[in-house]
């Protein structure tokens, strides 16, 4: 019981006797309105992320941007699913933050939504692989000092010179 005659800080509680547990210690989670509220911003945030990290890796080959009089049929558009695989690895290591936020909700979303986006990519490059769709190396074409530019493949490592 507590004795009125004693002095008492407001709004402090006084715990006395044997079985009162302590006040809870340690950091709290983030309100379930919050959690959600950033858990929608996060999804806007990795959707947006997701397309620019597509758009930003297709390899145009054979486009002539600055040829007034080039058709630009033979554009070869080969998407680098590498890019796509880096974003979905940037959302698993956000989720990590979040969860040091304690964020609960925001933290799963954006495991699910990471996972998802990384299996996408994984998905993208083999069947980019099994279709053969890489683009190939660009024809000889005129470069910018007037001479003619010729891309050869990589054909391993040099061989040594006999003597």
């Amino acid at each position: 019981m507590t004795d009125p005659a004693s002095p008492r800080p407001p709004g402090l509680p006084q715990f006395r006797g044997d079985n009162v547990p302590p006040p809870r210690g340690g950091r709290r989670w983030l309100p379930l309105a919050g959690d959600i509220a950033l858990a929608a911003g996060l999804l806007v945030l990795d959707g947006i992320g997701a397309v620019a990290a597509f758009l930003l890796g297709i390899d145009y080959s054979g486009w002539k941007p600055f040829d007034p009089g080039a058709d630009n049929s033979d554009v070869v558009l080969a998407p680098n699913w590498l890019y796509v695989g880096i974003a979905g690895g940037v959302m698993l290591l956000t989720a990590a933050l979040l969860y040091r936020l304690r964020a609960l909700v925001s933290t799963c979303l954006q495991v699910l939504v990471g996972i998802a986006v990384v299996v996408a990519a994984v998905a993208g490059a083999q069947i980019d692989e099994h279709r053969g769709t890489r683009a190939e190396p660009s024809a000889p074409g005129p470069s910018a000092h007037g001479g003619t530019v010729a891309t050869v493949p990589f054909q391993g490592a040099p061989k040594q010179m006999e003597r």
